[in-house]
């Protein structure tokens, strides 16, 4: 019997050994799929981002430039008193 329960435990050694080394395999997939989550996050965000400085600093130059041209248009269209005389 001792040789049958010899045989059965080098099974079961080296079925946990199959066992571990799928595991570790896994383990190591799982590890390199969160690395390139990690990596496709930042690159997204670096491709869509908004760079904040540029945002505001574009919105207060186009905001300056229409209340140039507001003003423009003001005093162009303004009625004077020789346009009510007329």
């Amino acid at each position: 019997y001792l040789d049958k329960l010899d045989v059965h435990i080098n099974n079961v050694l080296t079925e946990r050994a199959n066992l571990g080394a799928r595991i570790n395999r896994v383990e190591m997939i799982e590890n390199r799929v969160l690395e390139q989550e990690i990596i496709a996050k930042r690159i997204l965000s670096e491709n869509e981002d908004a760079d904040m400085e540029k945002v505001i600093i574009d919105l207060q130059t186009q905001e300056s430039v229409h209340r140039a041209a507001m003003a423009v248009g003001a005093r162009v269209i303004q009625p004077s008193l020789l346009d009510f005389l007329r």
